[in-house]
């Protein structure tokens, strides 16, 4: 055997072809160029430079240096105005927090764009979900600006995530917002719900939105914030002593047994756990605060027997773990309580882009990573766009299954009376999915 890097004629992310004339026909580049107004040399043809960096990290590059996978084989043959890492760093180390605003400008309208071409979120006129939590990217020195020890007790830096989805679609992300280590999960997230809640409204949102979020953005801010945009609110709440006063105040009859059809693991203590109990009742929330700002709402309580770890013997009397929200949803009991659990789906979003593009944060500039965030936001949902063109279990894969079986996909190329064709893999297992994918992106836009 002998190896060689001699083929000019080879590519290995075919799959970018339908997602780059996908990208193309909402509009990335062309909004991205109007849009922002970067300064000098470094702003110049921002438009290709954001859509060198949508397509690199939808390939599955996750540092700057990693964007040059752009640039090998015949890919030069399919793609115009590809830019070289050094030029993409350049660019992105230009940036100011108000050009940052400037792409986030771009990625919603870029949801919007997506959602009208390829049915994004079937059903969200019926009903829509908005998740928003934080997370911790960890960094390995103090040299980044904004790295600081958090909750997490990691140095590194705070990314904030709005996604929206319905009970038929997979979540997309709807805003982003990278703050320092030490940020409080709260802050920034009043601004962020109404930019989340407008863009639903212009994905076709016109019917109920319900905002989930856990117990750390439980403030009457939030809360406010939400009312304000005409959406409803599910949110964790801390079992203080006036939560557990309330808690214990409800009787045991008015506790419903519920019956999970798998186990889950308790948030807690991570044992597994297959029934519990719910029950509600009225609670007035933030009494320290003035009377208009105080909320009266559902309290929602489910409750899992305490185990006896030692299992030496039985417990005198029965002990209970306690979980609480508060909402105003309308919904029955089970069903808002149910439905307040699935803001677990928004972990899954993170650790989709901790697996990819979000896998580091490239520069030690604040804003140049805050602009990364808000390019890998645009490149999950697009690929989010590819899997539900390509159809089936595609519609609601992770990122990486699309990547393996969709977009990076090798090809040759070859040239023939001003045509240009790419010969795939034979057999390959996904072949109609990806010819389906191609089909939809290449068509014409309605």
């Amino acid at each position: 055997m002998s190896a060689t890097f001699d083929e000019p004629n080879l590519i290995v992310s075919a799959g970018l072809v339908p997602a780059v004339a996908l990208a193309g026909s909402v509009g990335i580049g062309a909004m991205a160029q109007e849009w922002l107004t970067v300064p000098g040399p470094a702003g110049a043809n921002a438009g290709a430079k954001v859509m060198s960096l949508v397509a690199g990290m939808a390939a599955g590059a996750d540092t700057i240096e990693a964007m040059g996978l752009l640039r090998h084989g015949a890919t030069g043959l399919l793609f115009d105005g590809i830019r070289a890492p050094s030029t993409l760093g350049t660019f992105l180390r230009g940036l100011t927090f108000g050009h940052v605003r400037q792409l986030d400008a771009v990625a919603a309208r870029t949801l919007v764009g997506l959602h009208e071409r390829v049915d994004l979120l079937p059903g969200i006129a019926e009903s829509c979900l908005i998740d928003i939590d934080d997370t911790i990217g960890r960094v390995y020195g103090p040299s980044k600006q904004g790295a600081e020890f958090g909750y997490t007790r990691v140095r590194g830096i705070n990314a904030q995530l709005a996604t929206i989805s319905t009970p038929a679609a997979a979540p997309v992300i709807a805003a982003t917002r990278l703050r320092r280590g030490a940020a409080h999960s709260g802050h920034g997230a009043p601004r962020m719900i109404a930019d989340a809640v407008a863009t639903a409204r212009r994905c076709g949102a016109s019917g109920p939105v319900l905002v989930r979020a856990d117990s750390a953005y439980c403030s009457a801010k939030i809360v406010a914030s939400i009312r304000r945009a005409g959406a409803s609110f599910s949110i964790g709440i801390g079992l203080n002593s006036r939560v557990r006063e309330a808690i214990a105040a409800i009787p045991e009859d008015a506790w419903t047994r519920i019956e999970y059809p798998w186990a889950i693991p308790d948030p807690e203590t991570g044992e597994l756990v297959c029934a519990a109990e719910v029950a509600e009742c009225r609670y007035t929330a933030f009494t320290s605060r003035p009377v208009k700002e105080q909320v009266t709402a559902r309290l929602i309580v489910r409750r899992i027997p305490e185990r006896n770890a030692d299992k030496l013997q039985e417990a005198l009397f029965p002990v209970f773990r306690h979980h609480a929200i508060i909402t105003d949803s309308a919904a029955p009991l089970i069903e808002a309580e149910a439905m307040h659990r699935g803001h677990a789906v928004v972990e899954q979003v993170f650790a989709d882009l901790k697996a990819s593009a979000l896998a580091h944060l490239p520069s030690a500039k604040f804003t140049a990573n805050a602009a990364w965030l808000v390019c890998a936001a645009i490149a999950f949902n697009l690929t989010r766009a590819i899997g539900c063109l390509a159809g089936g279990a595609l519609s609601r894969a992770e990122s990486a299954t699309i990547r393996a079986r969709i977009i990076n996909l090798p090809a040759r190329v070859a040239r023939s009376a001003r045509r240009i064709r790419l010969h795939l893999p034979s057999g390959w297992l996904w072949a109609t999915s990806w010819l389906r994918a191609w089909q939809h992106a290449l068509a014409p836009a309605h």
